[in-house]
């Protein structure tokens, strides 16, 4: 069967016409990594190219999660820079080749093809669902309730490594839990960005606009208070939330934003299962207004404020 095989590429092979090699255009196909080395005559090489490529970006952005903003913009540039990479590679690679290069049966347009579907429908997504189920996945923001340490049209990277612990800011995901309440019904894809207030075992209780934690004030620099008037129920200077414990296994959770009560104060304790991750940092962010990024965010941490 093998046998079989073989003799048919090699029948093919024979039957390949000679077609010298266009650097430029091996260049242009490493927009898929690794197909401008197929073309070129180089398959194993292309197919380590793309091997590397995924492990290295990947890798690059676990790093990126636990490094300070001015590396992280590097680490940033890594999968961009390993595509660059790819593409000079299959330039050269298709210089070098002789002008009487024959084409292979791996150089078949329909193979071309075959490649490319394989590694947009198959690999790519299990990659995706294998990290991002389990390492690190992308969140963007779409509203100012956690304003201003987080920004609408943030890209936030949400780090799966990390266990959350009191300051953290949180993604989480509704849909884990067996039963959604009217209130989680609303929520755009049953997602939510909050902050951390207190974890198993603390009392919480919150007057007017002084929360306590453990009978003890709160420093909150990040958070946003309004301004004591009785239209905002959540600012309003006679609110009175608890005390409350906060139960095992879950956390009591606030916006940076507090007119935004869509939190803890309505939701109740947050399970931890069903916390998706700890938001680590901005992966960059929209201007939309503008139409244009906000650079001096790219990268930004997002520790305890």
């Amino acid at each position: 069967m093998l046998a079989a095989i073989q003799n048919k590429f090699t029948a093919i092979n024979k039957k390949g016409a000679i077609s010298p090699r266009q650097p430029l255009l091996a260049m242009l196909l490493s927009l898929c990594p690794g197909l401008g080395q197929q073309y070129a005559g180089y398959l194993f090489r292309g197919i380590a190219a793309y091997a590397s490529l995924i492990v290295i970006s990947w890798l690059a952005a676990i790093g990126f999660m636990y490094t300070p903003s001015s590396l992280g913009i590097i680490l940033l540039a890594t999968p961009f820079i390993g595509v660059a990479v790819i593409a000079a590679d299959a330039y050269h690679c298709a210089a070098k080749q002789s002008v009487g290069y024959m084409q292979q049966w791996f150089n078949l347009p329909w193979v071309y093809t075959c490649v490319f579907l394989t590694l947009l429908l198959t690999v790519n997504p299990l990659m995706d669902f294998l990290v991002g189920e389990r390492v690190v996945r992308a969140f963007f923001v779409t509203s100012a309730s956690m304003a201003p340490t987080i920004f609408e049209h943030d890209l936030l990277l949400i780090n799966k490594l990390t266990p959350p612990k009191k300051g953290d800011i949180v993604l989480i995901d509704f849909s884990k839990g067996k039963t959604l309440n009217r209130a989680t019904k609303i929520i755009r894809n049953e997602q939510l960005i909050r902050r951390i207030i207190a974890e198993p075992g603390d009392s919480v209780e919150i007057i007017g606009q002084q929360l306590q934690v453990n009978g003890e004030a709160l420093l909150e620099p990040y958070a946003t208070l309004g301004n004591g008037s009785s239209h905002d129920m959540f600012n309003a200077t006679g609110y009175h939330f608890g005390p409350k414990i906060v139960p095992a296994n879950a956390f009591f959770m606030l916006s940076d934003a507090r007119s935004f009560g869509l939190d803890s104060r309505i939701l109740g304790f947050i399970k931890n299962s069903e916390i998706e991750g700890v938001a680590t940092k901005v992966f960059w962010s929209w201007n939309l207004d503008a139409g244009s990024f906000k650079w001096e965010r790219t990268a930004m941490n997002l520790g305890m404020k």
